[in-house]
């Protein structure tokens, strides 16, 4: 399997280098994944594939408390097992919140000031991908998108 080498780098922040595979095109062109879901935050992000929960969290350190540039970053990445029970309740959660039927943006305009969250998952060969501009005086995000989101976060804790 090919791999790709991906680099990072900021003016004030050390380069960071990662080793990363070639990934299929979608989740869902992986034909021995039933369900995959990827969430991503600002400072952090969310893999579940099968029974494996992998996160990443982002922790930003500021000598000057003024300053919109960290002095500092730190990633922490973390994995556990799920049980099957965990995973049938959140694959139930999202059929019945009807992530499946939601619009592929919502929020922000492109034009404006927003953070990015998404959340792609893949079920049973259909695959959704969902992209919020989140920003507190516009749009709330749909209620589906916040009960996988919570759940998610739940499963980290």
């Amino acid at each position: 399997m090919a791999q790709t080498l991906v680099v990072q780098s900021f003016d004030s922040i050390p380069t960071v280098l990662m080793i990363s595979k070639s990934l299929p095109e979608t989740e869902c062109d992986n034909q021995t994944v039933d369900f995959v879901v990827k969430y991503s935050a600002p400072t952090v992000s969310i893999t579940v594939e099968k029974l494996s929960l992998i996160w990443s969290e982002r922790i930003e350190s500021y000598k000057n408390p003024i300053s919109a540039t960290p002095s500092q970053v730190t990633t922490h990445i973390k994995n556990k097992k799920l049980t099957n029970y965990q995973l049938e309740q959140f694959k139930k959660l999202i059929q019945s919140s009807e992530f499946m039927n939601l619009a592929a943006e919502y929020g922000a305009a492109t034009n404006q000031r927003y953070y990015p969250y998404s959340i792609s998952v893949c079920l049973n060969n259909q695959e959704k991908k969902v992209f919020l501009r989140s920003n507190p005086s516009l749009d709330k995000s749909p209620e589906a998108f916040r009960s996988v989101e919570d759940y998610l976060r739940q499963l980290i804790k």
